[in-house]
């Protein structure tokens, strides 16, 4: 009996601790077959690893190189992050964190359940629909980000926060606005619906501190320390075209409603008023920020933030409706979170692929050539050979483009198939065009990309270095800006 008592207590660790293994292994093997990105890994190893040497974040990999990331977006949390690279000097160290903040992020939302007194069978599937939730297994399969450390510290926070534990609140209220700009919002909107709730005077701090530092970031931040302002907001402005219809206006956004709440069985809708966080993310993207369509859909990292908070409702929504508790509704949330799975063929089912453990030949060609590139030699390189080049200061993004040529042009028309960086300094080019890649790789049609390689060198910018198979080392002989 004692053994079992220990089994019971060790079995929600032992289940986040899995899914870290199978996230890590998934976004590991990603990045080990040139899988990840420039945008967005390259970008973040690239100022990770200058905080981890005391340096200012400044990126060359983005489009505008040589400016401070923070001029992008309030992403401070790297910096403390930043120490674990002096354990591990490399990539996929913050492949490792962010797959372990996030699974362990799964108790706190457990213990709440459990706090509210929902069955044992209750709290192990919400343990498991918050573990894999489309939005967290889109995010761990989509290189790193701030978001996700920011959802893993709002789980945190909302626990703490029912629990009355201001302390320890206010420990992860400031880990979670320091991940991202947008992030303060989500803790607002918390710190409302329980002040409403339970009418505490000290739920309003965290609203009050949430406010002013959206007001820092937003109304003095973005347009009076930054050339372009605040990137991500709509064409009018912050709030200068606010039209609700915004929130359902396309396909993508409709089904991510309807993927949410069907991942908790439609649960959450009977809690309605604890929903007001995850209608102010989704606020956040589809209405403040709604020229960024690639925010709109199920995909990459912009939902991740809805799992702790689909999840708190889905758990104040059983715990309020008592006849709900009952081991029929775990199996009820236990269908609905495998049918998503199932009809979305989510990230988790990679693992059981084949396609997803071979190493293409094209692997093997890269990882031969790269030691033949100095180890601190300005370099450009296409999007998906950037992550395993980003820690040096000065790694270039490659940019497809058409150039027009008046007289002696190299492809015989007035514009050709072109390649840029935006840096005078550059001394090596390094690329893959095999076939193993597409356009996420190249940033172009793969035949336009080969095309833009052989006018290159036509016109004696480039001169091969070294070939192994498709995987090339160029020396740029001249200057290529646009």
């Amino acid at each position: 009996m004692k053994w079992l008592s220990i089994f019971k207590t060790a079995l929600p660790y032992l289940i986040c601790f899995f899914f870290f293994i199978c996230y890590s292994t998934l976004s590991v093997v990603r990045h080990n077959h040139f899988q990840s990105y420039g945008f967005d890994l390259g970008i973040t190893d690239q100022i990770v690893w200058e905080y981890s040497h005391f340096k200012a974040p400044i990126t060359t990999v983005h489009y505008y190189p040589f400016t401070s990331i923070l001029t992008d977006h309030i992403e401070l949390i790297f910096a403390p992050l930043s120490i674990f690279y002096w354990i591990w000097n490399d990539p996929r160290m913050l492949l490792l964190l962010q797959a372990a903040f996030m699974c362990f992020s799964a108790l706190p939302l457990y213990f709440l359940a459990k706090d509210k007194k929902l069955t044992p069978l209750i709290c192990y599937a919400i343990l498991l629909g918050y573990l894999m939730f489309y939005g967290i297994q889109n995010a761990l399969w989509f290189d790193v980000h701030s978001a996700v450390f920011g959802a893993s510290f709002l789980a945190w926070f909302i626990y703490f926060f029912d629990k009355k534990k201001y302390k320890a609140t206010t420990i992860f209220f400031l880990l979670a606005i320091l991940c991202k700009e947008n992030v303060a919002l989500l803790t607002a909107l918390i710190s409302i619906v329980y002040f409403i709730k339970r009418k505490n005077r000290k739920d309003l701090v965290f609203f009050t501190f949430s406010g002013i530092y959206l007001f820092l970031i937003f109304g003095v931040y973005f347009p009076h320390f930054t050339k372009l302002g605040y990137e991500y907001e709509s064409t009018n402005g912050l709030i200068g075209n606010i039209n609700l219809s915004h929130f359902f206006n396309t396909a993508n956004k409709r089904e991510v409603f309807f993927v949410s709440f069907g991942s908790f069985g439609f649960l959450p809708l009977l809690s309605p008023f604890s929903l007001l966080p995850f209608l102010g993310d989704l606020f956040s993207y589809f209405v403040v920020g709604n020229n960024i369509k690639e925010a709109d859909g199920i995909f990459m990292h912009y939902r991740v933030t809805l799992a702790p908070l689909i999840t708190w409702s889905t758990v104040l929504a059983i715990s309020e409706i008592k006849r709900l508790n009952r081991n029929y509704t775990a199996l009820y949330l236990l269908v609905s979170l495998f049918a998503v799975q199932y009809f979305l063929h989510l990230p988790l089912s990679y693992l059981t692929k084949n396609w997803f453990w071979n190493e293409s030949s094209a692997v093997k060609n890269i990882n031969t050539l790269l030691p033949y590139l100095p180890p601190d030699a300005s370099v450009v390189a296409q999007n998906n050979i950037t992550p395993h080049l980003s820690h040096r200061t000065e790694i270039f993004t490659l940019w497809p483009e058409q150039k027009k040529f008046d007289k002696k042009s190299p492809c015989r028309h007035k514009k050709c198939n072109w390649l840029m960086w935006k840096s005078t300094s550059p001394r090596y080019l390094i690329v893959d065009t095999s076939p193993n890649w597409d356009i996420r790789h190249f940033l172009a049609n793969r035949p336009d990309f080969i095309d833009a390689i052989d006018n290159l060198l036509k016109e004696g910018y480039i001169k091969k270095d070294k070939q192994i198979g498709n995987a090339t080392l160029y020396t740029i002989l001249k200057r290529n800006t646009q």
